[in-house]
């Protein structure tokens, strides 16, 4: 599906203005992770995590601040070709010093700006998935991953503090219809309406990542 022009304007401009406002962010999260390498071994690694996500369809490089030891990442990578970050967030070992400071915030995935602003994510969207998941969730019908560029927040996202919580793939797909149905200038104000509703569930402390399909 293609977006419309205002909406990748949109995604660069508000990108691009985001990585502005927390360039003070990039720069603390950055100094703390050099110093843990330099004095704590056991933290050291690369600065940015990358790792192979699917966007409308499409493999890109998905970048994180990392969050974890390498010595867990590589341990669960002999065994299996996929990373579970969440079983890895779940036991605080394999967290780095500086990965438990950030991620309570979220700030690990404020680089995925720089993949809104490259095109290969938009601001809204369904979250992108790794490629297996992607490919069990086409085999069970499920295609809103396929469908439309992935997002770093989405309806999903934003309704997180509903009781019972919404249903990802449907809340997805009610996105993509929204895109087919409206305008591109109404789809920005939309965009918009679902940022600030992200932004206030976080606030709420309800973590906006915590479950994916």
């Amino acid at each position: 599906m293609r977006l419309p022009l205002e909406k990748i304007i949109f995604d660069k401009a508000a990108s691009l203005s985001l990585i502005a406002l927390f360039s003070p962010v990039f720069v603390a999260i950055f100094l703390m992770m050099v110093l843990e390498n330099i004095f704590i071994p056991s933290s050291r690694g690369k600065i940015i995590y990358r790792e192979k996500r699917i966007s409308a369809g499409e493999p890109f490089e998905i970048l994180k601040f990392r969050l974890f030891k390498q010595k867990a990442l590589d341990k669960i990578l002999e065994t299996e070709k996929l990373i579970d970050t969440k079983k890895l967030e779940g036991n605080k070992i394999n967290l780095t010093y500086a990965g438990r400071i950030i991620k309570p915030f979220y700030f690990d995935e404020l680089p995925q700006l720089f993949n809104i602003l490259k095109g290969d994510m938009s601001l809204v969207g369904p979250r992108p998935v790794a490629p297996a998941n992607s490919e069990r969730l086409i085999s069970k019908g499920l295609y809103s991953k396929k469908l439309i560029k992935a997002g770093l927040t989405g309806y999903f996202q934003a309704q997180k503090d509903k009781i019972p919580p919404p249903n990802q793939e449907e809340s997805d797909m009610a996105y993509i219809d929204f895109c087919r149905d409206n305008s591109g200038w109404r789809i920005v104000m939309e965009d918009i309406k679902i940022i600030l509703s992200t932004v206030l569930t976080v606030l709420r402390a309800k973590g906006v990542y915590r479950h994916h399909i």
